[in-house]
């Protein structure tokens, strides 16, 4: 099938600033949780606010807004590393993951325990997109060449890669008795305890804040690695005025998934620089778009029938997103539907048809954070005939 050479980007939204990051929603602590002191000197770190991942892109602008949780949760792995006064303390480091309890809305289990009167650098990074063999590497030199290594990445996910680019920590009570306006630091790429590439939440420690029990609460920003799509879709308006299409099935897939070599991240500069010398090679990737239990899914109900399918009409419906690798020349994404073509009185005229479009994202410079929205357009492929043997239709391109 055709793509449409004229809306290759035409959906993309405005390039933000090389400071993307994700709104100050990780705020860690172990106020929520009776035992917050375990025996000894270790105390827990436990996110409490009902404020979480936004997998939206905000812009510094927005950075003070704590916005309530809406994306789809991740787990965050936290490497914490220890300081005794000026001098590294590494017998005393941790490393764990801060987990979502989807069971449990707004709260988090947490196997982070740090020591209490150590001063910590923490570095916190989510799921990749990679083989288990290949986990990243956590490599820190010294608090100006912190790294994350890479060998090798999926192209296309379901999972939004994010890395931190700011730590820092206060000794504060239960969020129940604070203002985020008067009590939360504030993120700032100026001076400050808070500022993009900083990374120390400061010395470990339980005392008392307005009165109540506190122990150090540690906050994090964070940033995309990958680029997002935004997959719509619509009838062409002729078409949609004497046929109904239901879409059964949808995919996105390509035959070389794998981008290998090695790729690093760094904390302190914030840069994420891929493997020049890398290569994509066979690595079968297929993405569903229509099961309802995909994370990418985002169809609203009231478009889909009784069996699930999403029922089209001549205005965008967005149907879900996915991200991919922001890099220049990437292996073609194919796209492939299945769909049930009906009259307007309801009656099946084609059943399990498909159309595929070879070419899904032709972007020039991707952007890591950047949302780029595609919409497709189903169309036949000549001049309606009114008949059962209908046209095959086609997946194009066009503005969002």
């Amino acid at each position: 099938m055709e793509m449409n050479q004229g809306s290759r980007q035409k959906g993309q939204l405005k390039q933000l600033t090389a400071f993307l990051f994700i709104a100050v929603t990780v705020l860690l602590s172990c106020s929520r949780e009776e035992n917050s002191q375990l025996e000894g000197d270790l105390i827990t770190l436990y996110p409490v606010m009902n404020n979480e991942i936004e997998t939206q892109v905000l812009t510094r602008a927005q950075a003070s807004d704590y916005i309530p949780y809406s994306g789809h949760r991740q787990n965050i792995y936290a490497e914490a590393v220890a300081y005794d006064g000026a001098n590294r303390a590494s017998g005393s480091d941790a490393s764990g993951w801060f987990l979502p309890d989807l069971e449990n809305d707004g709260k988090w289990f947490s196997r982070v325990n740090v020591h209490s009167g150590k001063t910590y650098y923490l570095y916190c990074y989510t799921s990749m997109p990679v083989n288990e063999e290949s986990l990243p590497t956590f490599t820190y030199t010294n608090n100006t060449n912190v790294t994350l290594t890479f060998s090798g990445f999926d192209i296309i996910t379901t999972i939004d890669p994010l890395v931190s680019t700011a730590s820092t920590g206060k000794l504060l009570c239960e969020d129940l008795y604070l203002d985020p306006d008067e009590d939360y630091p504030q993120l700032t790429d100026e001076s400050g305890d808070f500022t993009f590439g900083k990374f120390s939440i400061g010395t470990v420690r339980s005392g008392s804040y307005n009165d109540h029990p506190a122990t150090t609460k540690v906050f994090l920003a964070l940033d995309h690695l990958f680029a997002k799509a935004t997959i719509s879709f619509k009838v062409n308006d002729s078409y949609n005025d004497i046929r109904t299409i239901k879409i059964k099935e949808a995919t996105i897939s390509t035959t070389q998934g794998l981008f290998s070599g090695t790729h690093t991240y760094s904390f302190v500069d914030r840069i994420f620089t891929l493997d020049q010398s890398g290569t994509y090679s066979a690595k079968n990737l297929s993405i569903d778009l229509v099961d309802a239990d995909a994370p990418s899914v985002t169809v609203n109900a009231s478009k889909r029938d009784e069996n699930g399918w999403v029922v089209l009409d001549n205005t965008p419906t967005e149907f879900a997103w996915f991200c991919f690798l922001p890099r220049d020349a990437l292996p073609s994404f194919d796209l492939t539907v299945t769909y049930n073509v009906y009259d307007k009185e309801g009656n099946l005229i084609r059943e399990n048809e498909t159309a595929t479009n070879a070419n899904l994202i032709r972007i020039q410079n991707p952007v890591k954070g950047n949302n780029y929205n595609i919409t497709v357009n189903i169309k036949p492929s000549y001049l309606y005939q009114l008949s059962d043997d209908d046209a095959k239709i086609e997946l194009t391109l066009e503005d969002s």
